[in-house]
């Protein structure tokens, strides 16, 4: 029963560092291109 438990956990922890990664490197992502996309006006977009 401890392996069974020590492999939830590892697969819990895995599944929770590989969001943070997603999360970390697809959110900017999305915010840029709807930027780029023109959803704000062309004066507030930095250049």
């Amino acid at each position: 029963m401890k392996f069974i438990g020590f492999l939830i956990f590892v697969f819990v922890f895995l599944m929770a560092f590989w969001c943070l990664l997603f999360l970390g490197g697809v959110v900017p992502y999305f915010i840029y291109v709807w930027l780029r996309e023109g959803k704000l006006d062309k004066d507030q977009i930095p250049n």
